[in-house]
């Protein structure tokens, strides 16, 4: 494990939101300029990361193996699921932001952090799994995830409309391009890339704004972040990792998973709550503490399981 590139990795995102953070402050960024960014970044930089990493994968594995993966991948967010219910009754969240503490849980910051924290501990053998479980992440995410973040503030709850998205099309893509080991022209895949690569500078500019428009005593007196976090950090890859060694083989895909399963909270909460109503100030202070305390903990996940 290289806990040095780790820890730049994470370093570097920090720097990222601090930009943001004086962007806003300088008044180049404003909530409604912050508003269109988060709109931009979901439909176009987070669709084709999605797109991105099936396309610069060579998968080296069956049909039947990849969906072995893609089922260890859907018992992860069934964990995720039953203790995103459990955690916000645990904690005593307000009934009006249970929503946003559920969503936290379940979503991890699997995608632009997982990928290069997975391949510096595992190497490329690593990319593909931790590729994989993008997919039913973001299947998810904007079926379910954006159901909770609806009904802390409309009572809306889901709609089906919000499946049919730029980033589940992606996702469900990008299963058929793993699966058929669909090759593209080189221009293609590196447009995509290029385009994918903007979701990490966005995101994190995008958080920075929003909790630069927030008071300093807001970011850090809310306890039930502190409260939280570890829940996210640490409990969330000590389940998986429980659950799935009884069943999993494979110590790579079995450390993938728990590794992605032990990333911060996912840095698109922010956005996905400006568009669709949760609770913005609580997913850009959670994201912020728990971005900075998981270059401790993804470390200690490390050093603490067997994989």
């Amino acid at each position: 494990m290289d806990i040095r590139s780790i820890f730049e990795q994470m370093l570097v995102l920090l720097i990222l939101l601090v930009l943001g953070v004086i962007a806003s402050k300088t008044g180049v960024v404003d909530a409604e300029t912050n508003r269109r960014m988060s709109r931009f970044a979901l439909i176009f930089p987070q669709s084709a990361q999605i797109l991105s990493s099936a396309m610069t994968v060579s998968a080296g594995m069956s049909i039947g193996q990849l969906l072995a993966v893609e089922g260890e991948a859907v018992l992860v967010y069934a964990i995720f699921v039953v203790l995103g219910f459990l955690a916000p009754l645990a904690l005593h969240v307000e009934k009006a932001d249970r929503g946003i503490y559920s969503f936290m849980t379940i979503f991890g910051n699997c995608g632009f952090m997982g990928l290069p924290v997975v391949r510096s501990i595992f190497g490329d053998q690593g990319v593909l799994c931790a590729a994989l479980v993008l997919i039913p992440f973001n299947l998810l995410a904007y079926s379910y995830g954006i159901a909770l973040l609806r009904k802390d503030r409309t009572g809306a709850g889901f709609r089906w409309r919000t499946m049919v998205n730029p980033p589940v099309i992606a996702a469900v893509s990008a299963m058929v391009i793993v699966a058929l080991d669909i090759r593209f022209p080189s221009p293609v895949v590196r447009a995509v890339g290029i385009m994918g690569d903007m979701i990490v500078p966005m995101s994190m500019v995008i958080i920075g704004a929003s909790l630069g428009g927030m008071k300093l005593k807001e970011v850090f007196a809310d306890w039930h972040t502190y409260a939280f976090v570890p829940v996210r950090l640490i409990l969330c890859p000590v389940v998986v990792w429980a659950v799935l060694r009884l069943i999993v083989h494979d110590s790579l895909v079995l450390g993938v998973m728990t590794v992605e399963a032990a990333m911060p909270v996912a840095t698109f909460t922010t956005m996905l709550s400006i568009q669709y109503g949760g609770n913005v100030s609580v997913a850009s202070r959670t994201v912020f503490v728990s971005t900075v305390l998981s270059v401790v903990t993804i470390p200690f996940v490390c050093w603490l399981l067997p994989m």
